[in-house]
């Protein structure tokens, strides 16, 4: 009978322990069912979508220049391009939650069945309560920039989340070792909010970081964007081409534009980057197809798999181009001498190629471009364009007369070192300009 009364005490302690999880576990119900009302709504979803689809979309046109607000993307162009930057922050997020349950499922599980003294499990508690407090002393000082180096800006985000859950896991614990109630419903709410907007905060600026890395990668590689040649009848000013040579019969004079890059096409404009583009020198240039005569595309090459990891830890920085990449060419320079406009375009070759294009209705004469190389170097002129006359790493050059609307092209290569850096002096008149040479061999 001695017995029998000592277990009652032990039964009734046991049915405590059991009423205190069933409460527990109807709280986290409750918690889910309130989060999945909040979360429900398709309408919510898809603005989540669009913000963190924009986040990218703002990030890679702003790398090339270009206001997404320019383009007019709509609503399902945004949704779509959020796929890339979602996937990995909620496999991430999946996988943290699995773990969650796990580690509370064993934590529960040792302390309804005594495997565990409360002694270790108050010892664990302690453990997980310094942890948990130390990511969020860490992530909140990242916030505030309070290091004296640059910290990944993953821990300024997902650090403090973490640390909340831990010290929400701490104190969880102790509270049932100690016969108290646990963790309140409304505490859990507050927990899972906070951690909700770190991990929006985090998803936020990892998109963005993803929209970046993949638009150096474009930049690095253009010919992954589909070509373009364009034909006009008015002169277009882009600085890949020119006028054509005119018909015999007199016809209209056309412009012939190419090794042009599409970067977007929306709302009757094409968005077009040069071959040559660099982030350092280049424009983006903004055509209406109804001021083409003739458009033609050609397919871009198709870009290597990635790596979404590597995006996500890549830093919150433009990732420098270069480093396993080969450059891209310099770009092609244009300056204006009065009704005379001089393009500077250095060649597969290394040589630069200078073209002289006379816009006014009046023969020009009297031009002339002197190139000056380091003191190693000695240009010469190829094609019959100029009269030139080399002293040493001087070139000087007289033009021949340019006809009205007509062009001029003249090739200036060197004997020296495999690259050489020096200026090219345009002068019409009064009027001078200087543009930089970077040639090679």
């Amino acid at each position: 009978m001695e017995h029998a009364g000592a277990a009652i005490p032990e039964e009734r302690a046991a049915a405590a322990e059991e009423k205190a999880d069933a409460r527990a576990a109807l709280q986290y119900g409750q918690v889910l069912q309130g989060v999945s009302a909040l979360i429900a709504p398709a309408t919510l979803l898809t603005g989540i979508a669009f913000y963190f689809g924009w986040a990218r979309v703002d990030a890679f046109d702003e790398y090339f220049g270009l206001d997404p607000g320019a383009v007019g993307y709509a609503t399902r162009d945004y949704v779509l391009n959020s796929l890339n930057a979602l996937f990995l922050p909620v496999v991430v997020v999946l996988f943290a939650l699995l773990a969650l349950a796990l580690g509370h499922a064993y934590v529960t599980d040792a302390h309804r069945s005594g495997r565990r003294s409360p002694a270790t499990l108050r010892r664990l508690s302690e453990v997980t309560l310094t942890v948990g407090t130390a990511f969020l002393l860490v992530g909140g000082l990242a916030v505030f920039a309070v290091f004296p180096f640059q910290m990944p800006y993953l821990i300024s985000t997902l650090f403090p989340a973490a640390g909340v859950l831990l010290i929400a896991h701490a104190v969880d614990l102790r509270e049932r070792l100690r016969g108290d109630p646990p963790l309140s419903t409304a505490g859990r709410v507050l927990v899972a909010l906070f951690v909700a907007v770190c991990l929006f905060w985090a998803t936020g600026l990892y998109a963005r970081t993803v929209g970046r890395n993949e638009a150096a990668r474009v930049a690095r590689h253009l010919n992954e964007l589909p070509g373009v040649a364009i034909a006009s009848t008015s002169d277009l000013d882009l600085p890949t081409g020119g006028p054509s040579a005119p018909s015999a019969a007199g016809g209209t004079q056309t412009y012939v534009y190419g090794r042009l890059r599409l970067l977007a096409l929306a709302n009757g404009t094409m968005f077009l980057l040069p071959g040559n583009w660099t982030p350092l020198h280049g424009a983006l240039f903004a055509i209406p197809e109804a001021s083409s005569m003739r458009v033609a595309f050609t397919p871009g090459k198709a870009p290597p798999s990635g790596s979404l990891l590597r995006d996500a830890f890549n830093g919150n920085d433009v990732p420098q181009t270069g480093g396993g990449y080969s450059p891209a060419p310099p770009p092609v320079l244009k300056r204006r001498l009065g009704p005379l406009v001089v393009r500077l375009e250095v060649l597969e070759s290394g040589a630069a190629q200078i073209t002289l294009v006379n816009k006014a209705s009046r023969t020009l004469s009297g031009v002339s471009l002197v190139a000056t190389l380091e003191k190693q170097a000695q240009p010469f002129a190829v094609g019959a364009a100029a009269l030139c006359r080399a002293v040493q790493s001087r070139l000087a050059c007289t033009a021949n007369a340019i006809p009205p609307r007509r062009t001029l092209t003249l090739r200036i290569s060197y004997r020296g070192p495999r690259s050489v850096n020096g200026r090219l002096t345009a002068r019409l008149g009064r009027v001078r300009r200087v543009l930089p040479l970077e040639l090679s061999r």
